[in-house]
């Protein structure tokens, strides 16, 4: 497949790699074994450890022998040193090579991160660099983005100073070189409600109009990425706005974002035959907060956008008519 040759397996072939499984299994079965009977009898010696270490290469998901090795650590901690400690850390980085979404080994890394004489904020400052080289590899790694909110959340214990901004402009980052890197806009989305109550932020309504270009600008970029789409959705009815626009100010922000959604959908329209779903969806989505909300006059579309959205997206037809007939609905009691 994908190019390979397929290979010829002789059965002598076929002979030795069952040979070679078999005496796998044997050595996986016996050293599982020796590191549950140990756990069992809480037997927490050097040697089990050495044992935890060679089972886990083989099974790095097996939970319960991270448990018996932390156990193993803390009860042999006054004979172990730096050095060992710089090991374990060596060793979770080897494995996270091999096994970057294996849970127990970032759980494993933190407990060892945690542990650590003194606990030098050098460390993490390590960790950071990491994660992002991590990231670099692959910045959809939802453990690698979780792992960095933890060594955040440690740097501000450790030094007490916000890493807000530094944060805000990484994700800015991340999204620049890929705009459709969810975990970027979902930390994003984060970090903007703790900078404006934090008021780190020192011209709120200035960020507001720049964060307006910014998406604006992303949602041109890519129409098809629907993680730009849901951070509008978040955006726009977030309390950053809500709290600092004023509702004139807040209704020319609306029109704006749907000027450019129309915009985008005529040009998918020229360029395909056909319009974009998560423009109508978007537009949906605003003019109810514009009728709805704010009770804008206004030539409402929504009813036809709805219609549209049963051809475009059928697997939420009865959804899309729902909402319509409820429409109709309103639009006859208003007439009345």
């Amino acid at each position: 497949m994908h190019g390979i040759k397929r290979r010829e397996l002789t059965q002598e072939f076929l002979s030795k790699k069952r040979a070679r499984d078999a005496e796998k299994i044997v050595t996986y079965r016996t050293l599982t074994k020796r590191v549950l009977d140990a756990k069992n009898e809480e037997n927490y010696t050097l040697e089990n450890l050495n044992a935890t270490t060679r089972l886990l290469e083989l099974n790095p998901e097996f939970n319960a022998v991270w448990n018996f090795r932390r156990d193993t650590i803390t009860h042999l901690k006054d004979e172990l040193d730096v050095v060992f400690w710089d090991q374990e850390i060596r060793f979770t980085t080897q494995q996270l090579k091999l096994f970057p979404k294996v849970y127990w080994i970032w759980n494993h890394r933190v407990w060892c991160l945690n542990a650590y004489p003194g606990s030098p904020v050098e460390k993490w400052q390590q960790e950071l660099l990491l994660v992002n080289k991590l990231l670099t590899m692959d910045a959809r790694n939802f453990h690698s983005w979780h792992y960095r909110r933890v060594v955040i959340k440690r740097l501000e214990q450790m030094t007490r100073t916000s890493l807000n901004q530094q944060e805000l402009d990484y994700t800015t980052a991340m999204i620049n070189a890929n705009i459709s890197n969810f975990s970027a806009w979902h930390l994003r989305a984060t970090l903007l409600p703790k900078m404006f109550a934090l008021s780190e932020i020192p011209n709120v309504k200035d960020f507001i109009q720049k964060e307006q270009r910014y998406i604006t600008n992303a949602m041109f970029t890519d129409a098809e990425d629907q993680s730009v789409w849901y951070y509008i959705k978040w955006f726009v009815k977030s309390d950053c706005v809500l709290k600092v626009l004023s509702t004139e100010e807040y209704k020319i922000m609306l029109q704006e974002l749907k000027d450019g959604i129309v915009m985008i959908n005529l040009d998918e329209m020229e360029f395909s035959g056909k319009e974009n779903m998560w423009c109508l969806k978007l537009l949906c989505f605003l003019e109810t907060i514009q009728v709805e909300e704010l009770g804008l006059d206004i030539d409402a579309m929504k009813p036809e956008y709805l219609r549209k959205l049963v051809s475009f997206d059928p697997l939420r037809k009865n959804r899309y008519r729902s909402l319509a007939e409820k429409k109709m609905i309103l639009s006859r009691r208003d007439a009345c």
